[in-house]
């Protein structure tokens, strides 16, 4: 578990959004999932757009775009980081 998603978990999201951009990112899709299974799961109701989501969306592009934003969110602390030292 990284500082962030504890920050998170804590209920600091800005905090955890400044420590960690991505992991904060995923900790807020993450919540978004849990609560759709929720729904499905006590009403045993499946969201249409669910359905249209995973058949127009290919598994290929959301891992792309899923090693896109780990990336943007690394580099974002890698100079948030080279920063601090040049001062």
């Amino acid at each position: 578990m990284t500082t962030s998603v504890l920050t998170f978990v804590q209920g600091k999201i800005f905090e955890s959004f400044y420590i960690q951009p991505v992991a904060a990112l995923l900790c807020c899709i993450m919540v978004v999932v849990a609560f759709l299974a929720f729904l499905i799961a006590v009403f045993g109701v499946y969201f249409a757009f669910l359905r249209r989501f995973f058949t127009e969306v290919k598994i290929k592009h959301i891992i792309l775009a899923l090693i896109v934003v780990i990336a943007a969110g690394w580099a974002v602390t890698l100079a948030r980081a080279l920063a601090a030292n040049v001062q």
